[in-house]
């Protein structure tokens, strides 16, 4: 008899997000490519100077403040999935619950490495963070995505956060696949 114990493709990410959860870490500034705990980090543009006070409690993800100067074209935040193979699902999504002073945006993206670069699948809708914590809902149906329905030798989850400065509360974040 097979087992009947599926965790799914989203598991590994999943469970660096629960490491993240239980972390208590006080303010602290954090270099770009430093990992938060294992599998889960912040890049920033390397032609923009950026730093970012970051804060874990148990409970919740990360607390971030942001100070940018000049144009940046990126900040995001990294989790990193594995080979998650997502030829047997439907659908890969996330649910974020997110909070900040001012209105602020974020794009939810998922990234498929290999040998030969990277491809980037953005979710169709922004996330936005007000002062009042909100939930943001998205799924990428699978079959519409060539580059999900093959195998990846890595996949990264991305929260690429407004690329200027501000403070952001990622309060809970959760994968699922159907």
């Amino acid at each position: 008899m097979p087992h009947d114990l599926d965790l799914g493709p989203e598991a590994e990410g999943n469970s660096k997000l629960a490491v993240l959860k239980e972390l208590d870490r006080p303010v602290n500034k954090l270099a770009s490519g430093e990992e938060i705990v294992p599998g889960v980090f912040m890049a920033f543009d390397p032609d923009a100077p950026t730093s970012a006070d970051v804060q874990s409690e148990p409970g919740k993800l990360i607390s971030a403040k942001f100070k940018v100067e000049g144009a940046a074209r990126w900040l995001g935040l990294h989790v990193k999935l594995g080979d998650m193979d997502l030829s047997r699902s439907m659908i890969f999504g996330i649910a974020c619950r997110s909070k900040a002073p001012s209105s602020t945006t974020f794009r939810p993206c998922l990234r498929s490495g290999g040998p030969n670069g990277f491809k980037d699948t953005f979710f169709k809708k922004v996330a936005i963070a007000y002062a009042e914590e909100s939930l943001h809902l998205d799924a990428l149906q699978i079959d519409q995505h060539a580059d999900l329905m093959t195998s990846a030798v890595w996949r990264e989850l991305i929260l690429f956060i407004r690329p200027e400065s501000g403070e952001l509360e990622i309060n809970d974040l959760r994968l699922f696949t159907v």
